[in-house]
């Protein structure tokens, strides 16, 4: 039913998901995780990498951005008060927090949410972070843009700060063909750059979450979307109200500035109404394309994790893809606890760092926010197949090599 010819995940494929499976399964947090920071909630966060996906640490001090809000403002209002923040370790464990990574000039509309940060290829110490430049209005969100903002970083033995990232360019935005807007579908999405060299061509590309471009509620699932299903399997009928799908825009300029949409690589069509932060993975010659969603935003009729889910391309970046495991889940949270974590991201290492969401108190039955970073756990990646072996600390985050660093002034500025 679409104009282009994206992998699709099928309800076939998604009813294959077994929220029993422990290679799947996220280490079950208790109520007394610890806390980063007491006056900030923080939730989706990345590590700075090369434009490679490897984590990276500059100076001696692996690096990491969240996104941030005062714990004084109410867990679920949170969004539209997001700001990017920094933090920095040497042990890549112990984080220290820097502030707030853009000035307030820099982004032009109400929030900044997520996406990624990268040392511009080349550069000694020039950052670049891609990010969703977000206006809120009465009805929710009436603008995302993915936007980039660039600046230089610095570090000495007491720690890590930056300059610049005092202005943003907008790079590209649904429209409306490939990807619904906000006049196609209120409820849409639309955010998390993710920017990457494709080994197999060379060229520089953006991952981000969207929607299939139609009016919202006004095209049936298909048999393709349904795939291969038992004989007289109902599909509800509001199952059409799910459109998730994750895209692709193809860099045009040297700076990455300038881009051109693509057509989606996987559609989710009456399966899942949200693909966020894609993110990829090229390992021993497939491609692994990886999302994040929730159990509730699972089109009527089917179920899942809050988790990390993936796809393999055995033919590059365009695909076509499988959903890994049969079913797409990688690691979801455990029965007893199944939205204890969120915003999942894999690292070329293995590693997947996620936050802690909402704590279910076993005693009392009372939800607890979590607002920091939950274990990180070590995921094999093999073939078709993954499988989660080791957890390690509370919001662990290996470096894969230190930035080359030559000739930068180690003074602090007087004036950020």
């Amino acid at each position: 039913m679409f104009n282009f010819n994206a992998s699709r995940w099928t309800r076939a494929q998604a009813m294959k998901i077994n929220k029993q499976d422990k290679t799947t399964m996220m280490p079950e947090i208790g109520t007394d995780f610890p806390i980063m920071r007491d006056d900030l909630w923080l939730w989706d966060t990345w590590p700075l990498r090369d434009i490679n996906g490897n984590v990276v640490s500059f100076k001696g001090w692996t690096v990491i951005f969240s996104l941030v809000a005062d714990r004084k403002i109410a867990w679920n209002n949170r969004h539209s008060h997001a700001r990017i923040g920094y933090f920095y370790s040497k042990d890549g464990k112990s984080w220290i927090y820097g502030g707030h990574l853009l000035n307030e000039t820099a982004n032009t509309r109400t929030a900044e949410w997520s996406g990624g940060t990268i040392m511009a290829p080349g550069s000694r110490n020039q950052v670049e972070t891609f990010f969703t430049s977000t206006l809120f209005n009465e009805s929710g969100v009436a603008e995302a843009v993915a936007a980039v903002t660039k600046g230089h970083i610095y570090a000495d033995n007491k720690g890590v700060w930056f300059s610049g990232f005092d202005q943003s360019t907008d790079m590209f935005q649904a429209d409306g063909l490939f990807y619904a807007n906000y006049t196609e579908n209120n409820l849409w999405n639309f955010r998390d750059p993710h920017v990457f060299i494709n080994p197999e061509d060379g060229e520089t590309y953006a991952l981000f979450e969207g929607n299939v471009a139609m009016v919202r509620g006004q095209s049936a699932v298909g048999e393709e979307e349904i795939g291969f299903v038992p004989e007289n399997t109902a599909v509800a009928e509001d199952s059409c109200l799910c459109s998730a799908s994750i895209g692709i825009a193809h860099c045009l300029s040297d700076d990455r500035t300038e881009w051109e949409l693509l057509p989606p690589l996987v559609t989710a069509f009456g399966v899942n109404d949200q693909t966020e932060r894609p993110h990829v993975i090229f390992q021993n010659g497939l491609t692994y394309l990886f999302t994040i969603t929730h159990n509730s935003t699972f089109a009527d009729g089917l179920t899942g994790s809050d988790g990390l889910y993936g796809f393999v391309s055995e033919n590059g970046i365009f695909g076509p893809y499988e959903p890994l495991n049969g079913s797409g889940l990688v690691l979801g949270g455990t029965p007893s606890q199944p939205t204890e974590s969120y915003a999942h991201y894999m690292m070329n290492n293995g590693l997947v760092e996620s936050f802690i969401n909402e704590v279910i108190d076993p005693k009392t039955g009372k939800i607890i926010a979590g607002g920091t970073l939950a274990p990180t756990v070590q995921v094999e990646l093999q073939g078709h197949e993954t499988f989660a072996t080791e957890v390690k600390a509370y919001g662990y985050i290996q470096a894969d090599y230190a930035w080359p660093v030559r000739s930068i002034p180690d003074r602090r500025p007087s004036i950020r």
